[in-house]
């Protein structure tokens, strides 16, 4: 989940959700098949999940071949061995270091069991004490290098707790940057497409509402034709920071493509939605923006939005389409205006 380490809690949960999905649709609960509805259940993988959900909704049985061939695609030794080498081998470094290190610390174990084994056969007959000096010694000797080994252990253990945490970090960061839109810091396509897909199971499970806006900045050619690309892209980085002003925590922004953005609203309200997309409307058009370069005033900058609300069952194109639809309202409308879908609208497409 975001690539964070989950709780005892999360991962139980996780666990359930994995294994009552595989209840669901008669799938066998081997390590195999597991690992891949788990992944599924934590939406972690974006290619495994459009494949699963494409063969949900389509009802196509996951039949033993099937179920292979899933954990062959996403699961395979080579898919593994791919990521060792994308991540320069520390992981396998660190984990030889680590086997040879308990495969040194369990060869001085069995000396040990053999010198206290030796030394009770000794304590038994011995009789003077040079001998019991001798008998010490060599316990002092085999205690030392066992307190020697056990530290060293230790050691290499917490050092490689310490790589792989950088490395998990590492790719973190890398997924991270993957799913941001560089020019504005908010989420990406990619992001957002992910975000929908994640949002519209959690409506369908939760029983909860679930909204889509859809804004696109008005008559930005201009802008652009005018004043320059470099202007331009001050513009959409300031409409992508009135948006994430105003969104909650739970929220995605995401530039959807060019000047055009979108907020996906998990546990949203059609009312809640419609209102948030008022406050970025005019919270940009109240804004005077100048141009960095020259300090020349652009003109009144303003956006159109659309909004729509997820009805169960339907698939995320849909939902795009219908807030897509709605934008256009607004631009049809003469700009300037959030649009949203109204009751009559809903009964006329049911």
């Amino acid at each position: 989940m975001n690539g964070r380490l989950l709780n005892g809690a999360e991962c139980r949960a996780l666990a359930k959700r994995a294994l009552e999905l595989m209840e669901t649709h008669d799938v066998p609960p081997s390590p195999e098949n597991y690992a891949v509805w788990s992944s599924y259940a934590s939406d972690h993988n974006a290619d495994l999940c459009d494949t699963l959900q494409s063969m949900i909704e389509s009802g196509e049985p996951f039949t033993a071949a099937i179920n292979d061939r899933l954990y062959d695609k996403f699961f395979s030794q080579k898919v593994i061995e791919d990521l060792l080498l994308n991540s320069s081998g520390v992981m396998s470094k660190e984990l030889g270091n680590v086997s040879k290190t308990l495969a040194d610390a369990s060869r001085d174990t069995e000396a040990y069991g053999q010198t206290l084994a030796g030394a009770e056969g000794e304590l038994a007959n011995a009789s003077d004490p040079d001998t019991m000096r001798r008998m010490i010694q060599d316990l002092v000797e085999a205690t030392a290098k066992m307190q020697n080994r056990s530290r060293s252990l230790e050691r290499r253990l917490q050092e490689t707790s310490t790589e792989v945490t950088q490395l998990r970090t590492n790719l973190e960061r890398v997924r991270e940057e993957a799913m941001t839109d560089a020019l504005t810091g908010v989420a990406n396509r990619k992001r957002f497409d992910e975000k929908l897909r994640k949002g519209r199971r959690q409506a369908d499970e939760k029983k909860e509402e679930f909204c889509l806006i859809l804004c696109d900045i008005d008559h930005f050619k201009r802008f652009n034709d005018t004043w320059g690309h470099q202007t331009g892209d001050q513009i959409i980085r300031f409409v992508a920071g009135c948006m994430t002003r105003h969104a909650k925590d739970t929220d995605t922004v995401a530039r959807y493509g060019g000047e055009e953005f979108g907020i996906v609203l998990p546990n949203t309200s059609l009312a809640e939605a419609s209102k948030l997309a008022e406050t970025i409307r005019h919270t940009v058009e109240s804004k005077k923006l100048l141009r960095k370069s020259t300090n020349e005033d652009l003109g009144n900058i303003t956006v159109s939005l659309g909004v729509a609300k997820y009805r169960p069952g339907e698939a995320i194109e849909s939902l795009i389409e219908r807030s897509d639809t709605n934008l256009y309202k607004s631009k049809q409308n003469g700009r300037n205006r959030v649009s949203v879908e109204t009751p009559e609208d809903a009964a006329a497409a049911a």
